[in-house]
């Protein structure tokens, strides 16, 4: 079984003004690097990275050892996610995955053990149109989509995630529960970034 992976890091940050995927955790480590990093190392192949043209992918980290990692530039990220989305699929179809993994690149403490729960999932259920992440019985990214939906992801419009086909009951899927909703943090204002880099540093004196 192929699963693909679309790590979406193309959006606007329009309500931060810069760009988000580059703000600093840590001296090293950048927003955008983390989740990434979590997906390399699922078996996920190939992982695209969809990113803006005028992204300098200086927050990307170093590729993993053997991983299928690439870019995908697009130029209509400006017209809304699932501009973003449609070109991460574009660039997957060719190598007719059996299904793919969809990931957004603002939520940091999304786990590698979250996203194989997804594909061990589906593996066992190969039957399912989806399997998604879920806080508190809602849907949510990050989620497993069948080939059955790549039609349905390519016709969505504007800023419409596929969030809005998990939710509409038109589709055979599961949901999967996170153990917590700190798991769904993300950052979509200065306030919810540094909410997360607080966590953030909790987490890692946690470690030390």
């Amino acid at each position: 079984m192929k699963i693909a992976g679309i790590y979406l890091a193309a959006g606007q940050s329009r309500r931060m003004g810069v760009s988000k995927v580059s703000l600093k955790l840590s001296e090293e480590v950048a927003l955008g690097s983390v989740a990434l990093s979590e997906l390399e190392r699922c078996a996920l192949a190939p992982l695209i990275v969809v990113v803006r043209a005028d992204d300098n992918l200086a927050w990307l980290p170093p590729v993993a050892a053997g991983g299928s990692r690439r870019t995908e530039t697009c130029l209509t990220a400006h017209l809304g996610l699932s501009f973003s989305l449609r070109c991460g699929l574009n660039a997957i179809l060719p190598l007719q995955p059996d299904a793919v993994v969809v990931a957004l690149a603002d939520q940091p403490f999304i786990s590698r053990h979250m996203v194989n729960r997804l594909i061990d999932t589906y593996k066992r259920s190969p039957e399912l149109d989806y399997v998604a992440s879920a806080n508190e019985g809602v849907a949510m990214p990050p989620a497993l989509f069948s080939r059955s939906m790549f039609t349905a992801l390519q016709e969505l419009n504007g800023d419409q995630g596929a969030a809005i086909l998990l939710r509409s009951g038109e589709y055979k899927g599961t949901v999967l529960e996170a153990d917590s909703a700190r798991s769904f943090m993300d950052a979509d204002t200065f306030t919810e970034f540094r909410a997360i880099s607080r966590e953030w540093s909790l987490r890692r004196s946690e470690k030390s």
